[in-house]
Protein backbone atom coordinates (compact mmCIF):
# COMPACT_ATOMS: atom_id res chain seq x y z
CA UNK A 1 0.00 0.00 0.00
CA UNK A 2 1.43 3.27 -0.77
CA UNK A 3 1.68 5.98 1.41
CA UNK A 4 -0.37 8.41 -0.31
CA UNK A 5 -3.50 5.72 0.44
CA UNK A 6 -2.83 5.85 3.66
CA UNK A 7 -4.69 8.08 6.53
CA UNK A 8 -1.87 8.75 8.90
CA UNK A 9 -1.80 7.12 12.35
CA UNK A 10 -3.20 8.85 15.45
CA UNK A 11 -1.89 7.82 18.84
CA UNK A 12 -4.02 7.49 22.22
CA UNK A 13 -1.94 7.83 24.80
CA UNK A 14 -3.35 7.10 27.79
CA UNK A 15 -2.58 5.99 31.41
CA UNK A 16 -3.14 2.67 32.77
CA UNK A 17 -6.76 1.57 32.48
CA UNK A 18 -7.95 2.51 36.13
CA UNK A 19 -11.14 0.75 38.01
CA UNK A 20 -14.39 2.45 38.52
CA UNK A 21 -13.87 2.65 42.39
CA UNK A 22 -10.58 4.06 42.00
CA UNK A 23 -11.92 6.92 39.85
CA UNK A 24 -14.84 7.98 42.14
CA UNK A 25 -17.48 6.48 43.79
CA UNK A 26 -19.30 3.28 42.27
CA UNK A 27 -22.96 3.85 41.34
CA UNK A 28 -25.58 3.68 44.18
CA UNK A 29 -27.64 0.97 43.34
CA UNK A 30 -31.81 1.51 43.50
CA UNK A 31 -33.66 -1.17 45.89
CA UNK A 32 -35.44 -3.58 43.37
CA UNK A 33 -39.05 -3.53 42.71
CA UNK A 34 -41.22 -6.37 42.52
CA UNK A 35 -40.97 -6.81 38.71
CA UNK A 36 -37.21 -6.27 38.56
CA UNK A 37 -36.86 -8.82 41.26
CA UNK A 38 -38.59 -11.11 40.06
CA UNK A 39 -36.98 -10.94 36.18
CA UNK A 40 -33.11 -11.61 37.79
CA UNK A 41 -34.44 -14.44 39.86
CA UNK A 42 -35.45 -15.72 36.48
CA UNK A 43 -32.03 -15.01 35.15
CA UNK A 44 -30.54 -16.88 37.73
CA UNK A 45 -32.33 -19.70 37.47
CA UNK A 46 -32.23 -19.33 33.71
CA UNK A 47 -28.61 -19.49 33.77
CA UNK A 48 -28.13 -21.90 36.54
CA UNK A 49 -30.21 -24.74 34.79
CA UNK A 50 -27.58 -23.73 31.41
CA UNK A 51 -24.74 -24.25 33.67
CA UNK A 52 -25.62 -27.23 34.71
CA UNK A 53 -27.24 -28.70 31.80
CA UNK A 54 -23.63 -27.31 29.50
CA UNK A 55 -26.34 -25.74 26.82
CA UNK A 56 -24.85 -23.53 24.13
CA UNK A 57 -26.08 -20.19 22.88
CA UNK A 58 -29.18 -18.51 22.19
CA UNK A 59 -28.53 -18.20 17.73
CA UNK A 60 -30.64 -14.96 18.35
CA UNK A 61 -28.04 -13.44 20.36
CA UNK A 62 -25.08 -11.89 18.91
CA UNK A 63 -21.91 -11.35 20.95
CA UNK A 64 -18.62 -9.26 20.31
CA UNK A 65 -16.01 -8.22 23.07
CA UNK A 66 -12.40 -7.08 23.41
CA UNK A 67 -10.07 -7.69 26.46
CA UNK A 68 -7.45 -4.60 27.53
CA UNK A 69 -5.20 -4.41 30.39
CA UNK A 70 -6.75 -2.39 34.05
CA UNK A 71 -5.08 -2.20 36.87
CA UNK A 72 -5.05 -4.08 40.04
CA UNK A 73 -4.19 -7.27 38.07
CA UNK A 74 -8.09 -7.41 36.16
CA UNK A 75 -8.51 -7.44 32.62
CA UNK A 76 -10.68 -5.14 31.28
CA UNK A 77 -13.52 -6.80 28.98
CA UNK A 78 -16.46 -4.72 27.44
CA UNK A 79 -18.59 -6.42 25.26
CA UNK A 80 -21.80 -6.15 23.20
CA UNK A 81 -24.78 -8.20 23.59
CA UNK A 82 -26.97 -7.91 19.95
CA UNK A 83 -30.56 -9.63 20.42
CA UNK A 84 -32.22 -10.68 16.99
CA UNK A 85 -35.66 -9.93 18.76
CA UNK A 86 -37.02 -6.23 20.03
CA UNK A 87 -36.82 -6.14 23.88
CA UNK A 88 -38.71 -3.28 25.69
CA UNK A 89 -38.16 -3.45 29.21
CA UNK A 90 -35.12 -5.56 29.48
CA UNK A 91 -33.25 -7.14 32.31
CA UNK A 92 -29.76 -8.63 31.91
CA UNK A 93 -27.81 -10.71 34.50
CA UNK A 94 -24.08 -11.59 33.91
CA UNK A 95 -22.19 -14.29 35.08
CA UNK A 96 -18.37 -15.48 34.97
CA UNK A 97 -17.20 -19.02 36.04
CA UNK A 98 -13.52 -20.24 36.19
CA UNK A 99 -12.41 -22.77 34.60
CA UNK A 100 -9.16 -24.83 35.35
CA UNK A 101 -7.17 -27.13 33.35
CA UNK A 102 -10.35 -26.66 30.78
CA UNK A 103 -13.07 -27.59 33.10
CA UNK A 104 -15.69 -25.23 34.57
CA UNK A 105 -15.82 -24.53 37.91
CA UNK A 106 -18.81 -26.72 39.21
CA UNK A 107 -18.15 -24.98 43.18
CA UNK A 108 -18.32 -21.44 42.95
CA UNK A 109 -21.65 -19.79 43.98
CA UNK A 110 -24.22 -16.96 43.75
CA UNK A 111 -23.73 -13.84 45.96
CA UNK A 112 -26.57 -12.23 44.58
CA UNK A 113 -28.98 -15.07 44.70
CA UNK A 114 -28.46 -14.89 48.44
CA UNK A 115 -29.21 -11.30 47.94
CA UNK A 116 -32.04 -11.62 46.64
CA UNK A 117 -34.37 -14.41 48.27
CA UNK A 118 -32.81 -13.32 51.73
CA UNK A 119 -34.69 -9.72 50.97
CA UNK A 120 -31.49 -8.18 51.93
CA UNK A 121 -31.03 -4.14 51.91
CA UNK A 122 -29.50 -2.80 48.69
CA UNK A 123 -26.15 -5.18 47.81
CA UNK A 124 -23.17 -3.02 46.53
CA UNK A 125 -22.40 -3.07 42.99
CA UNK A 126 -19.71 -4.79 41.74
CA UNK A 127 -16.84 -2.86 39.41
CA UNK A 128 -18.08 -3.71 36.27
CA UNK A 129 -17.16 -1.01 34.77
CA UNK A 130 -13.05 -0.10 34.31
CA UNK A 131 -12.26 3.70 32.53
CA UNK A 132 -9.85 6.40 32.18
CA UNK A 133 -10.08 8.25 34.52
CA UNK A 134 -11.03 12.06 33.77
CA UNK A 135 -8.18 14.66 32.29
CA UNK A 136 -6.12 11.09 31.67
CA UNK A 137 -6.65 11.84 28.37
CA UNK A 138 -6.12 14.74 26.67
CA UNK A 139 -7.70 15.58 22.88
CA UNK A 140 -5.89 18.52 21.78
CA UNK A 141 -5.20 18.38 18.20
CA UNK A 142 -7.96 16.52 17.43
CA UNK A 143 -10.07 19.75 17.03
CA UNK A 144 -13.10 18.23 18.49
CA UNK A 145 -13.43 16.42 15.36
CA UNK A 146 -14.43 12.71 15.31
CA UNK A 147 -11.64 10.07 13.11
CA UNK A 148 -14.00 9.64 10.24
CA UNK A 149 -14.46 13.22 9.77
CA UNK A 150 -10.63 13.62 9.92
CA UNK A 151 -10.19 11.05 7.72
CA UNK A 152 -13.01 12.23 5.17
CA UNK A 153 -11.26 15.55 5.44
CA UNK A 154 -7.59 14.85 4.32
CA UNK A 155 -6.10 11.04 3.82
CA UNK A 156 -2.51 12.36 5.55
CA UNK A 157 -4.17 13.61 9.15
CA UNK A 158 -2.78 12.39 12.07
CA UNK A 159 -2.45 13.26 15.54
CA UNK A 160 -0.37 12.97 18.86
CA UNK A 161 -2.34 12.90 21.87
CA UNK A 162 -0.16 13.59 24.73
CA UNK A 163 -0.77 12.38 28.29
CA UNK A 164 -1.24 14.66 31.52
CA UNK A 165 0.88 14.63 34.31
CA UNK A 166 -1.40 12.39 37.25
CA UNK A 167 -1.24 13.59 40.83
CA UNK A 168 0.50 10.70 42.01
CA UNK A 169 -0.36 10.86 45.67
CA UNK A 170 -3.98 11.19 44.72
CA UNK A 171 -3.52 8.02 42.39
CA UNK A 172 -1.83 6.18 45.26
CA UNK A 173 -4.76 6.91 47.66
CA UNK A 174 -7.05 6.41 45.28
CA UNK A 175 -5.40 3.01 44.47
CA UNK A 176 -4.72 1.87 48.31
CA UNK A 177 -8.68 2.11 48.63
CA UNK A 178 -9.66 -0.04 45.49
CA UNK A 179 -7.31 -2.53 46.65
CA UNK A 180 -9.14 -2.86 50.19
CA UNK A 181 -12.56 -2.42 48.27
CA UNK A 182 -11.55 -4.91 46.22
CA UNK A 183 -9.71 -7.52 48.99
CA UNK A 184 -13.49 -7.18 51.12
CA UNK A 185 -14.69 -9.27 47.94
CA UNK A 186 -12.02 -11.61 47.53
CA UNK A 187 -12.50 -13.32 50.84
CA UNK A 188 -14.92 -15.94 49.90
CA UNK A 189 -13.06 -17.92 46.88
CA UNK A 190 -15.72 -19.44 45.77
CA UNK A 191 -18.25 -16.36 44.62
CA UNK A 192 -18.34 -16.06 40.87
CA UNK A 193 -15.08 -14.06 39.60
CA UNK A 194 -17.81 -11.27 38.43
CA UNK A 195 -21.95 -11.24 38.63
CA UNK A 196 -24.10 -8.60 37.96
CA UNK A 197 -27.53 -7.26 36.81
CA UNK A 198 -28.83 -4.06 35.05
CA UNK A 199 -31.96 -2.77 33.24
CA UNK A 200 -31.94 -1.90 30.16
CA UNK A 201 -34.44 0.35 27.60
CA UNK A 202 -33.30 -1.05 24.53
CA UNK A 203 -35.59 1.27 22.38
CA UNK A 204 -34.65 1.56 18.24
CA UNK A 205 -30.37 0.66 19.92
CA UNK A 206 -31.29 -2.99 19.87
CA UNK A 207 -28.04 -3.58 20.93
CA UNK A 208 -26.16 -3.26 24.73
CA UNK A 209 -22.69 -2.25 25.94
CA UNK A 210 -21.61 -2.96 29.14
CA UNK A 211 -18.27 -4.29 30.61
CA UNK A 212 -16.61 -6.52 32.94
CA UNK A 213 -13.36 -7.24 35.17
CA UNK A 214 -11.40 -10.24 35.73
CA UNK A 215 -8.88 -11.18 36.48
CA UNK A 216 -5.98 -13.33 34.11
CA UNK A 217 -7.65 -17.11 33.68
CA UNK A 218 -10.26 -18.63 31.47
CA UNK A 219 -13.66 -18.53 32.40
CA UNK A 220 -17.07 -18.96 30.69
CA UNK A 221 -19.17 -16.32 30.33
CA UNK A 222 -23.18 -16.13 30.32
CA UNK A 223 -25.22 -13.32 29.55
CA UNK A 224 -28.78 -13.64 29.91
CA UNK A 225 -32.15 -11.05 28.88
CA UNK A 226 -36.10 -11.28 29.42
CA UNK A 227 -38.39 -8.78 28.83
CA UNK A 228 -39.50 -7.61 32.22
CA UNK A 229 -43.26 -7.14 30.46
CA UNK A 230 -43.58 -10.94 29.55
CA UNK A 231 -41.52 -12.85 32.49
CA UNK A 232 -44.11 -15.22 33.02
CA UNK A 233 -44.71 -15.89 28.98
CA UNK A 234 -41.63 -16.51 27.96
CA UNK A 235 -38.35 -17.44 28.73
CA UNK A 236 -34.47 -16.15 29.03
CA UNK A 237 -32.08 -15.75 26.07
CA UNK A 238 -28.73 -16.87 27.03
CA UNK A 239 -25.27 -16.56 25.13
CA UNK A 240 -22.11 -18.52 26.59
CA UNK A 241 -18.90 -17.31 25.65
CA UNK A 242 -15.32 -19.07 26.92
CA UNK A 243 -12.94 -15.75 27.50
CA UNK A 244 -9.32 -15.94 28.05
CA UNK A 245 -7.77 -12.51 29.88
CA UNK A 246 -4.29 -12.71 29.17
CA UNK A 247 -1.26 -11.98 31.83
CA UNK A 248 -0.95 -8.71 30.95
CA UNK A 249 1.06 -8.25 33.95
CA UNK A 250 4.71 -9.83 33.19
CA UNK A 251 7.65 -8.24 31.59
CA UNK A 252 6.35 -9.32 27.68
CA UNK A 253 5.33 -7.27 25.14
CA UNK A 254 1.74 -7.46 24.64
CA UNK A 255 -0.96 -6.17 22.59
CA UNK A 256 -4.35 -6.05 23.85
CA UNK A 257 -7.57 -7.31 21.42
CA UNK A 258 -7.42 -5.38 17.85
CA UNK A 259 -10.81 -2.78 18.66
CA UNK A 260 -12.34 -2.24 14.60
CA UNK A 261 -14.20 1.08 15.03
CA UNK A 262 -16.06 3.06 13.04
CA UNK A 263 -15.48 6.22 14.74
CA UNK A 264 -13.33 7.33 17.39
CA UNK A 265 -15.51 10.78 18.98
CA UNK A 266 -13.68 13.19 21.28
CA UNK A 267 -16.22 14.32 24.17
CA UNK A 268 -16.93 17.43 25.91
CA UNK A 269 -16.31 15.57 29.21
CA UNK A 270 -15.68 12.63 30.28
CA UNK A 271 -18.58 10.22 31.67
CA UNK A 272 -19.97 10.55 35.16
CA UNK A 273 -19.69 7.27 36.94
CA UNK A 274 -23.78 5.75 36.24
CA UNK A 275 -22.92 7.08 32.19
CA UNK A 276 -19.93 5.17 32.25
CA UNK A 277 -21.46 1.77 32.87
CA UNK A 278 -23.35 2.16 29.82
CA UNK A 279 -20.85 3.84 27.46
CA UNK A 280 -17.61 0.36 27.89
CA UNK A 281 -15.78 1.62 25.32
CA UNK A 282 -15.42 5.39 26.66
CA UNK A 283 -12.18 5.79 27.39
CA UNK A 284 -12.03 9.82 29.45
CA UNK A 285 -12.54 12.09 26.74
CA UNK A 286 -12.82 9.89 23.78
CA UNK A 287 -15.04 7.31 22.79
CA UNK A 288 -14.41 4.29 20.43
CA UNK A 289 -17.37 3.11 18.15
CA UNK A 290 -16.83 -0.41 17.41
CA UNK A 291 -17.54 -2.00 14.42
CA UNK A 292 -20.03 -4.68 15.49
CA UNK A 293 -19.99 -7.26 12.96
CA UNK A 294 -16.85 -5.86 11.52
CA UNK A 295 -18.25 -5.31 8.08
CA UNK A 296 -17.55 -2.27 5.95
CA UNK A 297 -18.56 -0.54 2.79
CA UNK A 298 -15.14 0.16 0.39
CA UNK A 299 -16.79 3.99 1.40
CA UNK A 300 -15.97 3.52 4.35
CA UNK A 301 -12.54 4.16 6.47
CA UNK A 302 -11.14 0.97 8.70
CA UNK A 303 -9.38 2.77 12.19
CA UNK A 304 -8.12 0.14 14.50
CA UNK A 305 -7.41 0.94 18.35
CA UNK A 306 -5.58 -1.38 20.60
CA UNK A 307 -3.55 -1.25 23.91
CA UNK A 308 0.20 -1.79 24.15
CA UNK A 309 1.75 -2.81 26.86
CA UNK A 310 5.49 -3.64 28.48
CA UNK A 311 7.17 -1.82 25.83
CA UNK A 312 11.19 -0.66 26.92
CA UNK A 313 10.85 2.74 28.29
CA UNK A 314 12.30 5.83 28.84
CA UNK A 315 13.91 5.86 25.39
CA UNK A 316 11.33 3.77 23.89
CA UNK A 317 12.08 3.06 20.00
CA UNK A 318 8.55 0.93 19.12
CA UNK A 319 7.70 -0.03 14.87
CA UNK A 320 4.42 -1.21 14.42
CA UNK A 321 3.50 -2.61 10.76
CA UNK A 322 -0.26 -3.66 9.16
CA UNK A 323 -0.69 -5.76 7.06
CA UNK A 324 -3.65 -6.94 5.42
CA UNK A 325 -4.01 -10.43 3.89
CA UNK A 326 -7.12 -11.47 1.32
CA UNK A 327 -8.26 -14.48 3.04
CA UNK A 328 -11.42 -16.01 0.88
CA UNK A 329 -10.04 -18.64 -1.34
CA UNK A 330 -6.66 -18.84 1.24
CA UNK A 331 -4.87 -16.70 2.64
CA UNK A 332 -2.64 -14.09 0.59
CA UNK A 333 -0.95 -10.86 1.33
CA UNK A 334 -3.41 -7.72 -0.20
CA UNK A 335 -0.73 -4.59 1.17
CA UNK A 336 0.53 -3.22 4.15
CA UNK A 337 0.90 0.55 5.52
CA UNK A 338 3.79 2.38 6.09
CA UNK A 339 5.69 1.63 9.51
CA UNK A 340 4.36 3.67 12.35
CA UNK A 341 7.14 4.77 14.59
CA UNK A 342 6.47 5.26 17.81
CA UNK A 343 9.16 6.84 20.55
CA UNK A 344 8.94 8.87 23.83
CA UNK A 345 7.32 11.80 22.26
CA UNK A 346 3.92 9.81 20.54
CA UNK A 347 4.19 7.89 24.50
CA UNK A 348 2.32 8.31 28.01
CA UNK A 349 4.75 8.29 30.28
CA UNK A 350 6.08 5.00 31.76
CA UNK A 351 4.99 4.02 35.86
CA UNK A 352 7.52 2.86 38.16
CA UNK A 353 7.03 -0.82 36.74
CA UNK A 354 4.62 -0.76 34.00
CA UNK A 355 3.84 0.85 31.05
CA UNK A 356 0.68 1.05 28.36
CA UNK A 357 -0.53 3.30 25.69
CA UNK A 358 -3.50 3.14 23.09
CA UNK A 359 -2.41 3.17 19.66
CA UNK A 360 -4.39 3.61 16.45
CA UNK A 361 -4.21 3.53 12.77
CA UNK A 362 -7.03 4.99 10.00
CA UNK A 363 -7.25 3.72 6.77
CA UNK A 364 -9.17 4.31 3.83
CA UNK A 365 -10.84 1.16 2.00
CA UNK A 366 -11.31 2.46 -1.38
CA UNK A 367 -8.68 0.30 -2.98
CA UNK A 368 -10.01 -2.11 -1.13
CA UNK A 369 -12.26 -4.81 -3.38
CA UNK A 370 -15.56 -6.34 -1.48
CA UNK A 371 -14.52 -9.92 0.13
CA UNK A 372 -13.19 -11.54 3.27
CA UNK A 373 -9.83 -10.16 4.70
CA UNK A 374 -7.18 -10.43 7.78
CA UNK A 375 -5.38 -7.41 9.65
CA UNK A 376 -2.06 -8.42 11.34
CA UNK A 377 -0.82 -6.00 13.59
CA UNK A 378 2.85 -6.39 14.78
CA UNK A 379 4.86 -4.38 17.60
CA UNK A 380 8.63 -4.20 17.26
CA UNK A 381 10.22 -3.30 20.93
CA UNK A 382 13.79 -2.36 19.75
CA UNK A 383 14.84 -1.62 23.27
CA UNK A 384 13.72 -5.40 24.52
CA UNK A 385 14.05 -6.96 21.45
CA UNK A 386 10.22 -8.20 21.71
CA UNK A 387 7.61 -8.73 19.49
CA UNK A 388 4.11 -9.00 20.06
CA UNK A 389 1.44 -9.65 17.16
CA UNK A 390 -2.29 -9.44 16.85
CA UNK A 391 -5.06 -10.33 14.31
CA UNK A 392 -8.83 -9.44 13.30
CA UNK A 393 -10.95 -10.34 10.55
CA UNK A 394 -13.26 -8.28 8.74
CA UNK A 395 -15.46 -8.36 5.70
CA UNK A 396 -15.47 -5.17 2.99
CA UNK A 397 -18.59 -4.65 0.94
CA UNK A 398 -19.39 -3.02 -2.35
CA UNK A 399 -21.78 -0.25 -2.28
CA UNK A 400 -23.26 1.92 0.58
CA UNK A 401 -24.96 -0.06 3.11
Amino acid sequence: MRSRDLVGAFLLAAAVLVRADAAGAAPKRKPLGPNEREAVLALIKAVDLAQANDTGSDPDLAWDHHILKSTNYNGYVPFTLTPAKAYKATAMYVRAVSRHDGMRSSSEHSYLREWLVNNRDVMPRQSETVYVGIGEMPLAGLAGASSRQATAAAAAASAALAMQVKDMEKASRAEAEAKRKAESRELDPLLFPFEEYFFVELGSARAVERALALPPGEYDVYVGLIDRARIKTSSPAIVRRTVTVPDFWSDQLALSSLILARDVRVLKAAFAAPQQAEHPYAFGSAEVIPAHGATFTVDDALTVVYQMCNYGAPDSDVTANYTFYRVDGGRRLFNRTDTQQLSDADLPPAGAWESQAFVSQTVPLQPFPPGQYELEVQVRDRLTRATAHATVAFTVASGLR
